[in-house]
């Protein structure tokens, strides 16, 4: 636009999140809190808290504000000396790394205070779990108005020494939470060592699941990826997560609000429907669930929470494509590489089965988002021994073809996807 005589740059997204406020930096954020370890203000013998130091004094720093975000922690971001404008930046980019890049939870971007001040102190506290930017050095000095101090001079994340335990820690000392606290500890000298298994020469995998996650994050920094892409990368993280936390609450209470109890039982039989890592894979799901567990205790009953079970009943109430767990489908083709043939044809026969009508297809098509390769998992199927499944391939591709959408989708993808579409559909018709 001009205005009086000189060019501004406006900048109008065609498609935002629903917690996506204004224009932020993931990346800033990122970079800014990943140098150092997080620390407690007091003695180093405090134990740690179960919600937010995860892998005890070891926790990385954007791990421990994760957990604060996904918990409801009272957190506040220190830029003294800083303008505002900045300090602000930080507190929209922490609403889009606890919502999933803004995706997949809600309920932060009501708790958020982008800046404030002393003179509006009585209104930030009277908000439970809130978000705010402060450039006031005076808020440091007084840890009962945070959980979580983000000091955005220093780089470091510091968590108050008056922050409560919950409810039965303090006897809480099974073997299990002495395990997996140990399990966490050593997950993180694994990571820190770069040191791998001697059994198969591997990184432990389950013993470094925030640890990979950080790695890959500043990894993809380095080598320049977008911001699009690294919120892509959030939004994934935290989708895993909240596929766990349905698991976790049918399997300690036998009820969730946030799946259905049929995929549930699903989850221990060689189906593929249920929600699980893969179909059978029993042992992986109840070890990333026994990761988590913590981070999951203090997310149930948040706000985020009934927002969550808000929004799937809603969907629920809504969706076109029932009776499938969509996304766990398409979570195994993208991830499961010990499938066999009889579990990737029943996949493929069943979203051809259920995915019949346009509205049915762009549901779909949400599961497939372009960020994440698009129809990429579901192409894989051109290229299978079985005939039938490539056959299934071409007449779930046909469909998604006469998707308005889809037609975008088909032709996005790489030049050998398309010419194997259009060769077994050729060959299929003869």
């Amino acid at each position: 636009i001009v205005y009086s005589g000189v060019k501004l740059p406006i900048r109008v997204p065609m498609t935002v999140y629903p917690e996506e406020i204004s224009d932020f930096s993931l990346i800033q954020l990122l970079t800014t809190f990943s140098g150092a370890l997080s620390a407690t203000t007091g003695s180093k013998a405090m134990q740690p808290h179960p919600h937010l130091e995860s892998s005890g004094q070891y926790t990385h720093s954007i791990i421990l504000l994760m957990n604060g975000l996904l918990t409801q922690k009272r957190i506040i971001f220190l830029g003294h000396g800083k303008p505002a404008g900045e300090v602000a930046n930080y507190v929209l980019a922490a609403v889009a790394l606890g919502s999933g890049g803004g995706g997949v939870l809600r309920g932060f971007a009501n708790r958020a205070f982008p800046y404030t001040n002393l003179t509006n102190l009585d209104t930030l506290l009277s908000f439970p779990g809130y978000i705010a930017g402060v450039t006031n050095p005076a808020f440091e000095e007084h840890p009962e108005w945070w959980d979580i101090l983000c000091n955005i001079n220093t780089g470091k994340i510091i968590v108050s020494p008056l922050l409560a335990m919950p409810p039965g820690t303090a006897n809480a000392n099974t073997r299990s939470q002495t395990d997996s606290l140990r399990r966490s500890l050593d997950s993180v000298t694994l990571s820190r060592n770069r040191s791998f298994s001697s059994r198969d020469g591997k990184p432990d995998k389950w013993n470094n699941l925030d640890s990979e996650f950080i790695q890959d994050l500043m990894l993809a920094i380095e080598r320049h990826y977008g911001e699009v892409a690294i919120r892509a990368k959030v939004e994934n993280y935290v989708r895993r997560f909240m596929s766990l936390v349905p698991i976790y609450e049918h399997e300690r209470n036998g009820v969730t609000r946030l799946g259905d109890p049929a995929h549930m039982a699903a989850a221990d039989s060689r189906g593929v429907d249920g929600y699980c890592i893969s179909p059978g894979d029993k042992e992986s799901r109840d070890r990333e669930i026994s990761f988590y567990q913590t981070r999951i205790e203090g997310f149930i009953g948040t706000q985020a929470y009934h927002y969550a079970v808000a929004d799937y009943e809603s969907m629920q109430a809504s969706c076109f494509i029932r009776g499938i767990d969509i996304a766990h489908m398409v979570y195994c083709l993208r991830n499961s590489t010990n499938l066999d043939v009889n579990e990737v044809e029943a996949i493929y026969k069943r979203l051809d089965e259920q995915v019949v009508t346009d509205e049915q297809v762009t549901e779909l098509l949400a599961s497939l988002p372009q960020s994440q390769g698009g129809l990429q998992p579901l192409a894989y199927g051109f290229y299978h021994p079985s005939p039938a499944i490539r056959m299934y391939t071409v007449r779930l591709f046909e469909k998604i073809e006469r998707n308005q959408a889809g037609t975008r989708y088909v032709r996005s993808t790489n030049f050998f996807h398309q010419c194997a579409f259009s060769n077994l559909r050729h060959a299929f018709s003869v």
